[in-house]
């Protein structure tokens, strides 16, 4: 990290509670969130997709 410079961020935005209740009651439905799911093995393709300035959501099934 020192030798490249890179620099690692983290952030979250806002209060959890709220977040965590509008999951459990479902008033967010997750699922339309994700565009795609791949296994591992995909990963070239997923992180080509993830890439795409329309994709919101794409993860990777490790197991």
């Amino acid at each position: 990290m020192v030798v490249n410079e890179v620099s690692v961020v983290g952030s979250r935005c806002g209060p959890f509670k709220p977040a965590i209740k509008a999951l459990a009651t479902g008033m967010v439905q997750v699922e339309k969130l994700i565009d795609r799911v791949f296994s591992l093995d995909e990963y070239e393709e997923a992180f080509a997709l993830a890439a795409e300035k329309e994709t919101l959501k794409v993860l990777l099934r490790i197991m």
